[in-house]
């Protein structure tokens, strides 16, 4: 990751602009501890790039600069470069350049493979354009100061006086320098149809005017075209594993066989797309066999299927880091023993199913890191993960984002030894359980109109009953992904980058987000065989496909409760108090 920071003063006062950024300066250099820099522009735009190095032969310092452009860059795009040496700032750039117009840089974007967040000057429009790509997987905030001024920054900070927010990941936004000072100074060239998220942001929360120009992208996304559904193969079967009678199924078996083929490619991209130094030995840049690559390990069925897949990338004699994180249990008015039980679910699933990974990959050596947090270090780094977490404010939040902190931090034990990871890079399960269909939400949608319909309806009617539940748990597929973006993503690029390492997500890579989504719902989920089944059914066979027979049945927990992180007696959707002024 990066950071990326652009502060534009709509006067010439530069003394605000200079005091925001060293207000959240240090937030930004850990997430590019190799290098950082500042540029200004025609005196009223301040940038700043912090670099952590992943791309290319060499680093890449940013901003980084030409007669015609300005550009600091945070993400990976994974398009398949003439130069395997070149940096993707670098690559990005020269198509930049080579983009006469605004439309012209829209699809530029628009078709970029890889996550982002991007700040563009482009001086002989005298524009800045600035974007996240359309699944939000980056962070990029847009704050609005009441003296007019304005700033947009991978992470916040202590901004007086200042709206923050979230971008929405809606398209690509420009300004026009010369028009700073007017209400209508931001035009949106949108991704998608649906903008409601932006204008309701700049019109209501931040009340500056949204120009929408739009523009019809080229139609590329990837469809599975099959007609099974679970209901049918599965609603009469009398055996033990619905697993064996899916996968006699030949429509089944190339799906799982398409789903696979193209999360492998993804997680090869996101795995070998990296330079070829640990964290330790980065900065004398010695070429080392310490783990580059790590996974949030919590044992579920999402990251040991990355786990496993992980295996084929990484060179045999570099070992896999699995970190798996665990909190002391909140006692309300209990003498604490001196000894805390570290047994929390995460960690047992965990062990679990690093011995399936064991029997599947036994020559590879697999860390599994426990990483052990008390009450009292979390109490110490609330404030700091608070304030990553901000603009977001529950409870909730926060707790994820204290979990997936110190998760990321990698500082544990292996087998009771001291150990503290060096990886640059961390995959995430992220995605999988809004795609397949694995919160509790999901369920209750399909029972409870099966339930209502099963009600009104004779028992010969069941066949509509059961359409009418699919239909029910399409439409809150569709409505949790298309929350996701705002939900948690730019906070888990913000809590984890803050340790100097990049997240990655497989399960979010273009083309394996078309098949899932091209599948229906009936071909996704079957709730009525239970959790730890029906959720997420057809992930499940690929997962047994692979030979992890354990893993393919084992229930979704929550990150915040199978860490225990969570206090059961707060409301997770309550204002942190860490997250007041």
């Amino acid at each position: 990751m990066c950071g990326i920071f652009c502060y534009i003063c709509a006067n010439n006062n530069t003394s605000e602009g200079v005091q925001t950024l060293e207000s959240c300066r240090n937030l930004l250099r850990n997430r590019g501890p190799n290098y950082d820099s500042t540029l200004w522009y025609d005196s009223r735009v301040l940038l700043y790039g912090s670099v952590l190095w992943h791309q290319g032969d060499s680093l890449c310092q940013q901003p980084i600069e030409t007669h015609r452009s300005m550009l600091i860059f945070n993400g990976d795009i994974f398009q398949l470069r003439d130069d395997t040496k070149e940096s993707d700032t670098r690559w990005l750039l020269s198509r930049i350049e080579a983009c006469p117009n605004e439309r012209d840089l829209f699809r530029l974007f628009a078709g970029l493979r890889g996550p982002f967040s991007v700040i563009l000057l482009r001086k002989e429009e005298n524009r800045i354009y600035f974007a996240r790509d359309a699944f939000g997987r980056n962070s990029l905030l847009f704050g609005n100061a009441e003296s007019g001024n304005m700033f947009i920054s991978s992470v916040g900070g202590a901004f007086p006086s200042t709206e923050v927010h979230e971008l929405p990941p809606s398209g690509l936004y420009f300004i026009e320098l010369d028009r700073v000072n007017e209400s209508n100074l931001i035009t949106l060239l949108p991704w998608t149809e649906d903008c409601t998220q932006a204008e309701q942001m700049f019109g209501n929360a931040l009340e500056i005017q949204l120009e929408v120009e739009r523009d019809k992208l080229p139609q590329q996304q990837t469809a599975i075209k099959s007609n099974f559904n679970f209901h049918r193969l599965l609603a009469n079967d009398t055996s033990a594993d619905p697993f064996q009678t899916l996968l006699k199924c030949d429509e089944v078996n190339t799906v799982c066989n398409q789903l696979l083929a193209t999360l492998r490619e993804s997680v090869q991209e996101r795995t070998t797309y990296t330079s070829p130094f640990c964290k330790t030995c980065m900065q004398g840049q010695t070429a080392c066999s310490h783990p580059r690559v790590g996974i949030l390990f919590s044992g579920g069925i999402d990251c040991t299927i990355l786990a496993l897949l992980m295996d084929e990338f990484v060179p045999a004699t570099i070992a896999i880091d699995l970190l798996n994180v665990a909190f002391e249990k909140v006692n309300r008015g209990i003498v604490q023993s001196t000894q805390i039980d570290w047994n929390v679910p995460d960690r047992v699933t965990g062990r679990s199913t690093l011995g399936e990974l064991q029997r599947l990959k036994p020559n590879r050596k697999w860390n599994f890191v426990e990483i052990n947090v008390t009450r009292r270090e979390l109490n110490e780094h609330r404030k700091a993960i608070s304030n990553l977490v901000f603009p977001l404010r529950n409870v909730l939040d926060e707790s994820l984002g204290a979990a997936l902190w110190f998760a990321s931090k990698g500082v544990g034990k292996i087998n009771g030894e001291p150990y503290t990871s060096t990886c640059r890079v961390l995959l995430l399960g992220s995605g999988a359980d809004e795609l397949f269909g694995g919160y509790t939400r999901h369920k209750t949608a399909f029972e409870r109109t099966l339930r209502l319909h099963l009600e009104k309806n004779l028992a010969s009617q069941t066949e509509d009953a059961y359409q009418a539940a699919f239909h029910a748990l399409g439409e809150e597929l569709d409505l949790d992904w298309r929350r996701l973006p705002s939900r948690n993503l730019a906070r888990d690029d913000r809590v984890i980058s803050d340790n100097g390492v990049t997240p990655r997500t497989p399960y979010l890579q273009e083309d394996f987000i078309g098949l899932v989504r091209s599948l229906k719902a009936s071909q996704r989920c079957y709730h009525p065989l239970g959790q730890g089944v029906g959720d997420k059914l057809i992930l499940r066979a690929c997962a047994f496909k692979l030979g992890l027979t354990q893993a393919s049945v084992l229930r979704k927990r929550a990150l915040q409760f199978g860490s225990r992180i969570a206090d059961r007696k707060q409301n997770a959707s309550d204002r942190s108090t860490y997250l007041e002024d």
